[in-house]
C-alpha cells in the first residue's frame, strides 16, 4: 500500500482462497475469559474486533478446545467450539472482526500432558504421545497479580500436572476426528478456517518433540513419524472443510512447560520436519518461538523459519520478537516468513498495525498482564465490564463431572 513505511508489511498477501490486506496477523493469546462451560462472552467480541479496528489482516484466535473428552481442555476458561451455545458465542466474534475487514481463523488445541487437572473428568487421566509426566505447572494461576487481576480470593495453590498415559493408535484417530468435526463447527460459526496447535507444550507438540515422544510405531521415532499425528488431524480437517477455508500448522521447539526447549538435532531435525510436511494438507507453517531468529542450535546460525521453509516449500507464518514495523519488515525481507504475527503487543496497543505504518518512534507500554485480563475493547460490542469473574476451586484433588459443556 502506498504511504506506508514498510511496504512489504502492508502489502496484500495471497493466503490458499484469502486475500489478506496486509502481512500482520494477530498471533493466537491466552486469555481464561470464557464463561465456565467455555461459551464465549461479549467482551471477548468487543476484544477480537478492537484489534480489527487496528488495521489486522487475520486474527488467529486463542486456544480453543475441540472436544470435551480424551482429557482436552487445558485451561479453567478456557473457550470451547463443542456446543451450539460455543457457535452462538464466536459467531458474534467472526461477524464483529469482519465488519472490519479482517480475516479470522480458529486455532483448535488439545491439552495433553498439560491439562489442568481441575479440568479433567472424574477418573480421568492427561493423554500424551508417550507416557510422560510434565515437571511444569499450570500458567497464569499461581501468582497473587493474577489473582488480583481476575477477582480471586483465598489461598491459591501451584497446580502441577499428574502422570500422562500414552495414547492408543484408535485414540490418536479419535482425536483427529475431533478436530475435524470442530472445524466443521468452526465454520458455522463464520471462521475463515482454524490453525491446528502442534507447538508450545500441547498434546501436538508433544507428538513433534523428541523429548516427549518415545513411540516406536507409526507415531514415533522419526521426523517423519513424529509429525504424524498432527498431518492427520489436517488431513481430516480438509476433509471436513474442503478446500475454501484455511489450514494452518503451528510449531516450535518450547513450550509452557519448558521454554528453553530445543530440538535434538536442531536444524536438521527441522530441515526433517520440514520435509515431512511437504505435503501436508495445510495451507501455512506457523513458527512460535520468543526470538525467531535464535534457533537454539549451537551448530548453526540460519533461523528454523527459513529451514521449515525451505523444506517444506510451505508459506510461513513467524512469530518471535516482533515488536516495531521494522522487525515484520525483517522478516518478510529475509525470507523467513510470508506474514508477522504479533502477540504481546496487541495487548495493551490494538492499533499496533496503524502505528507502526507511520514510520515515526513510538513509546511502547511495557507488556503487563492486566493489560491481558481487561485489555482495550470496541465497546460496540462489550464492555470491560462484561468481563467474567471466575468462581475457579483452587481444590487441586476435584474433578469435572461428565457434561459440564453440554447445551
Amino acid at each position: 500500500m502506498a504511504g506506508s513505511a514498510f511496504p512489504k508489511t502492508f502489502s496484500s498477501y495471497r493466503l490458499g482462497p484469502l486475500t489478506l490486506k496486509n502481512r500482520i496477523v494477530m498471533a493466537p493469546l491466552t486469555r481464561q475469559n470464557a464463561e465456565a462451560d467455555g461459551a464465549p462472552t461479549a467482551e471477548m467480541a468487543g476484544y477480537y474486533a478492537r484489534r480489527a479496528v487496528g488495521g489486522l489482516g487475520m486474527i488467529i484466535t486463542e486456544g480453543t478446545y475441540p472436544t470435551d473428552e480424551l482429557g482436552c481442555v487445558a485451561y479453567l476458561s478456557q473457550p470451547g467450539i463443542v456446543t451450539q451455545r460455543h457457535i452462538d458465542g464466536w459467531r458474534k466474534v467472526t461477524d464483529a472482526v469482519h465488519a472490519h475487514g479482517t480475516s479470522i481463523i480458529l486455532q483448535l488445541m488439545h491439552g495433553g500432558r498439560v491439562s489442568d487437572p481441575r479440568c479433567l473428568h472424574e477418573g480421568e487421566s492427561p493423554v500424551s504421545a508417550s507416557a510422560t509426566q510434565s515437571g511444569g505447572w499450570v500458567l497464569y494461576t499461581d501468582n497473587d497479580e493474577e489473582k488480583h487481576n481476575r477477582g480471586l480470593d483465598g489461598e491459591w495453590p501451584k497446580v502441577t500436572f499428574p502422570p500422562a498415559r500414552e495414547l492408543s493408535e484408535a485414540e490418536i484417530e479419535q482425536i483427529a476426528d475431533g478436530f475435524a468435526q470442530a472445524a466443521r463447527r468452526a465454520v458455522e460459526a463464520g471462521f475463515d478456517g482454524v490453525e491446528i496447535h502442534g507447538a508450545n507444550g500441547y498434546l501436538y507438540y508433544q507428538f513433534i518433540h523428541p523429548t516427549t515422544n518415545h513411540r516406536t510405531d507409526a507415531y514415533g521415532g522419526t521426523a517423519q513419524n513424529n509429525v504424524r499425528a498432527a498431518k492427520l488431524a489436517c488431513s481430516k480437517v480438509r476433509a471436513a472443510i474442503g478446500p475454501d477455508k484455511i489450514i494452518t500448522l503451528r510449531l516450535s521447539q518450547d513450550g509452557v512447560d519448558d521454554f528453553t526447549g530445543a530440538w535434538p538435532g536442531g536444524v536438521e531435525y527441522a530441515r526433517a520436519l520440514g520435509e515431512a510436511l511437504a505435503d501436508c494438507d495445510c495451507d501455512a507453517l506457523h513458527w512460535s518461538s520468543f526470538n525467531w531468529q535464535d534457533n537454539r542450535d549451537p551448530g548453526s546460525d540460519t533461523p528454523m523459519p527459513n529451514v521449515i521453509a525451505e523444506a517444506s516449500g510451505k508459506p510461513m507464518i513467524v512469530n518471535g520478537g516482533i515488536a516495531e514495523g521494522a522487525d515484520c519488515e525483517k522478516v518478510l525481507e529475509s525470507g523467513a516468513g510470508d506474514l508477522c504475527a504479533v502477540g504481546r503487543p496487541l495487548f495493551a496497543h490494538p492499533d499496533w498495525p496503524h502505528i507502526i505504518r507511520s514510520g515515526e518512534a513510538y513509546d511502547w507500554i511495557p507488556f503487563d498482564r492486566k493489560y491481558v485480563i481487561c485489555p482495550p475493547v470496541d465497546f460496540r460490542h462489550g464492555y470491560p465490564a462484561n468481563l467474567v469473574t471466575p468462581n475457579w476451586d483452587p481444590d487441586t484433588s476435584k474433578r469435572r463431572k461428565p457434561g459440564w459443556s453440554e447445551g
